[in-house]
């Protein structure tokens, strides 16, 4: 996975099922380009585009065909501390299935391993018996570059093979992520196209874990883009509220949760935030009857009242623990094309409660 040392790309493997060790010049292309949008999407999307890095095409090798692409990181925001974050950690697990520490650790002992096997190929002495081995202590640390960009390809991969409903868990739509998508499904339509591939595989085994009967419904819907007035883009009021809510729902693909403010009764709405439900998923969240939220919301602008399509972005808090931070008006933009942010005429419900215990505390102190 990772090239030489001063090379240190991550690699993106596409390996192809088909007799020939050849595969069509537009298939080659549109693969190395769709891995490109996928990875801008991602960069976009996820790590606010702080991530500075390039595609590069490396030496095609035979073996049905593998198209070898190499990703490099060049600079940027560290983007192994994005995920580090709850909200990178609950993409990165939702995808991979490992915190990305485990995934780090057998990311180290695969380098470990590999610059081993080479040491021995390189040393002609070297028997079964008494091996000679250059140290590979000092060597086996794996750049900050080098991991950011494996973890990099690590999402493209995880994404390419997952099916829809668990990219759905994870919070991987096609709503939010249109551009991934779209290069995915391209992906995979190229291979329909070509009568010859059988299957693919993301290494260089000749086992094909996608065959080509699972090339269909790895193809996912994309729904039109919501149709406004000409190229207006849609708006959004976005709000922060305390809420209490009376039917909660802890299956992220479920039916929608219900909940009252001061102002409105039976508001239904779903919750998008990733670090919410990265806390649900290792049962940090303690549900009592009637919770209250802070929550930062979204709903239709020219509404009177959020009474539909209300989407939570972020909850702050849940029964006075804290959960995410409020998103900024830049990530609102990037989130909902116009977002206007409606400040709170009075303090809320929870500001009243904590000012309240804070000023019982002060006269016992006193």
């Amino acid at each position: 996975m990772i090239d030489d040392r001063e090379n240190p790309f991550a690699e993106i493997v596409y390996h192809f099922d088909l007799p020939a060790h050849s595969l069509p010049l537009k298939q080659f292309i549109d693969t190395a380009r769709a891995s490109q949008s996928i990875l801008d999407d991602f960069n976009e999307k996820i790590f606010d585009k702080n991530v500075k890095f390039e595609v590069r095409v490396l030496p095609s090798e035979k073996g049905g065909f593998i198209e070898v692409l190499g990703v490099i990181v060049t600079g940027g925001v560290s983007l192994w501390g994005i995920l580090c974050t709850d909200i990178g950690k609950a993409y990165f697990k939702g995808l991979t299935g490992q915190e990305p520490g485990e995934w780090a650790e057998g990311l180290g002992e695969r380098h470990r391993k590999w610059l081993e096997n080479r040491s021995k190929n390189k040393t002609k002495e070297s028997t079964e018996l008494s091996p000679t081995l250059e140290p590979v202590v000092e060597a086996a640390l794996i750049s900050d570059e080098e991991r950011d960009a494996a973890a990099f390809v690590e999402f493209l991969i995880s994404f390419l093979a997952a099916n829809s409903d668990k990219l759905q868990k994870v919070g991987l739509t096609p709503e939010k992520f249109r551009k991934a998508f779209q290069a995915r499904n391209a992906i995979y339509k190229a291979c329909i196209d070509n009568p010859d591939v059988q299957g693919l595989s993301f290494d260089r085994s000749h086992e094909f874990p996608i065959k080509r009967s699972d090339f269909p419904r790895l193809i996912t819907q994309i729904p039109d883009q919501v149709d406004t007035e000409g190229d207006t883009p849609m708006s959004w009021c976005v709000e922060i509220v305390d809420i209490v809510v009376n039917s909660p729902n802890w299956k992220r693909d479920g039916r929608k949760w219900q909940a009252a403010t001061e102002k409105h009764q039976d508001i239904a709405f779903s919750v998008e935030d990733n670090s919410f439900w990265h806390h649900v998923q290792i049962k940090d969240i303690q549900p009592d009857i009637r919770d209250n939220l802070r929550v930062q919301w979204a709903y239709p602008a020219g509404l009177s009242k959020p009474s539909r399509d209300v989407r939570v972005l972020r909850v702050l808090s849940y029964n006075g623990t804290k959960i995410s931070d409020a998103m900024s008006q830049a990530e609102l933009n990037r989130e909902l094309e116009e977002a206007t942010l409606i400040e709170p005429e009075t303090p809320g419900l929870f500001d009243e409660i904590n000012d309240n215990n804070e000023n019982k505390k002060n006269e016992v102190e006193d």
